[in-house]
């Protein structure tokens, strides 16, 4: 969300909205009258047209929706008017809310939902995105391959080419990025380029908790049939000193499913050995050229028994820092 309110802009885009001749103000006494701490977080301005008043409340520091809907709610009991939130910039996801919420908005030079004076919403494009409720193996293999190289202003062209899929299939990847609001897009007016940044690791934080575990299928056979893909514990004690299970840890993709045909393979029954464990993929990423699954991934891929284990942790700092960071 962006915070700066620049008043003359602003007032030729509500007049050439509402097609009517705007005041705006800015509303200090209004101000005076809340809690203390509403000064140093909202710019109030008045509007006024046609004899209507209302209220722009404009967030000058990172406010979170929750408390945007209720310090909203709160400015209008005490002024008696309408009130708008003013951003410049605003996540698909927040501005969906605002609207099935009925809170009124400004999205700077974009859109306005004004429901009090019948605007429901004027919108600079009309490309709406799709809601993302998983995120797919496809987006997060592009994040993954993002923090990896370290890409600087790489288009859907150039993503393509490194991915070896379709633009469109790219433009898709780019589409739930936006509506996740992950810190990762650069966009230009209709052009969007992927850039990380100096500090991977902390965007790397920042996109973890919408990352899913990479794993569609688990399999446990009675055998070690001897892939030639690491995966998962087996993948870890490649990048570490870690000592492996009594079976290695393999990866499959979707696509190399027939050709093992590992479904026709006997799986363990209770209590019985494991020969070696299959774990299918959503993607594979191959870093190093070595057929084992990616860093990044193989933490995605760990078990929380795994993960609880205090060797486990200590190698998994040496494997990002050697391999990643």
């Amino acid at each position: 969300m962006g915070y700066k309110l620049k008043g003359d802009c602003v007032k030729k885009y509500i007049e050439k909205c509402l097609r009517r001749t705007v005041t705006i103000e800015n509303n200090t006494e209004l101000l005076k009258r809340l809690p203390l701490k509403y000064k140093g977080i909202y710019n109030l301005f008045s509007v006024l047209h046609d004899g209507i008043e209302w209220i722009i409340v404009q967030p000058k520091v990172e406010v979170r929706l929750n408390t945007l809907r209720y310090d909203r709610s709160q400015i209008e009991k005490v002024s008696g008017f309408n009130c708008a939130l003013y951003f410049t910039k605003i996540n698909h996801y927040a501005k969906e809310t605002m609207m099935n919420e009925g809170i009124p908005f400004i999205i700077a030079e974009q859109q306005m939902f004004l429901p009090f004076l019948g605007m429901v919403l004027l919108e600079k494009d009309n490309r709406r995105l799709a809601p993302v409720h998983m995120i797919s193996f496809l987006t997060q293999k592009l994040l993954l391959c993002a923090l990896y190289d370290k890409w600087n202003a790489m288009n859907v062209t150039k993503i393509a080419e490194r991915l070896g899929v379709t633009k469109m299939s790219v433009t898709r990847c780019l589409d739930e990025i936006e509506y996740l609001d992950l810190d990762i897009l650069d966009i230009s007016g209709k052009t969007r380029k992927i850039s990380v940044g100096d500090e991977p690791k902390t965007l790397w934080e920042k996109i973890r908790p919408v990352l899913r575990n990479p794993i569609i299928t688990r399999f446990q056979l009675a055998e070690d049939i001897h892939l030639e893909k690491k995966a998962g514990m087996t993948a870890l004690c490649e990048y570490s000193l870690l000592s492996d299970n009594s079976y290695p840890t393999y990866a499959i993709t979707k696509k190399e499913l027939s050709d093992v045909n590992i479904r026709s393979i006997r799986q363990i029954s209770a209590g019985e050995e494991v020969g070696c464990e299959v774990l299918e993929l959503g993607y594979f990423i191959d870093l190093n050229g070595k057929q084992v699954q990616d860093p990044l991934s193989v933490v995605l891929s760990l078990s929380g028994e795994d993960m609880a284990d205090e060797r486990v942790q200590l190698c998994i700092d040496e494997m990002l820092e050697g391999y990643v960071w």
